[in-house]
């Protein structure tokens, strides 16, 4: 069950990945901005639920009954503590921005403005970022299926692909 579980969080964080490239190329990019918090929520539930969930914590999920966010985040940290709080560090730096696009909130809403109409108004570096940000959640997704099918060469390959990226 943790297996298909946290499986199924990572699958749903690549297929948003795959969404936010479709919408940017689209030129929908509303939509693309509000999505990656749900990507990112998504690989940090997929990592929670594999690596730090209790059997108690994985039947309460299947009832969608998961702890605040914000201690899922701190669990899957305690696992990273090479990385030095990068978690916690993308939480702090950007979780009111993805809150604002995922909402509806004042910055998706003023990029709705432009100097005579109401359309949507994101600069290229906002949209890269976006985009970026996506593709490096992507690849750590698809590294955590590797290490959910035992799979350590191809989640070299990637850890390879995205080094270079």
């Amino acid at each position: 069950m943790r297996t298909r579980l946290s499986g199924g969080c990572f699958n749903v964080a690549m297929e948003h990945q795959k969404a936010i490239v479709v919408l940017v190329n689209k030129h929908l990019n509303s939509s693309a901005f509000a999505l990656l918090r749900l990507m990112y929520e998504a690989y940090i539930r997929g990592v929670w639920l594999h690596k730090c969930a209790s059997k108690t914590d994985l039947d309460k999920f299947q009832n969608d009954k998961v702890p605040k966010y914000f201690k899922l985040v701190n669990d899957v940290e305690q696992l990273f503590s090479h990385e030095d709080g990068a978690f916690s560090r993308a939480k702090n730096n950007n979780w009111k921005a993805l809150n604002s696009y995922t909402h509806t909130g004042f910055l998706q809403v003023v990029r709705q403005n432009s100097a005579n109409y109401i359309e949507p108004n994101y600069s290229e570096d906002e949209i890269v970022e976006v985009v970026d940000a996506a593709n490096s959640i992507g690849m750590l997704s698809a590294i955590a299926i590797c290490d959910l099918a035992e799979a350590n060469e191809v989640a070299m390959r990637i850890l390879d692909e995205a080094k270079s990226y």
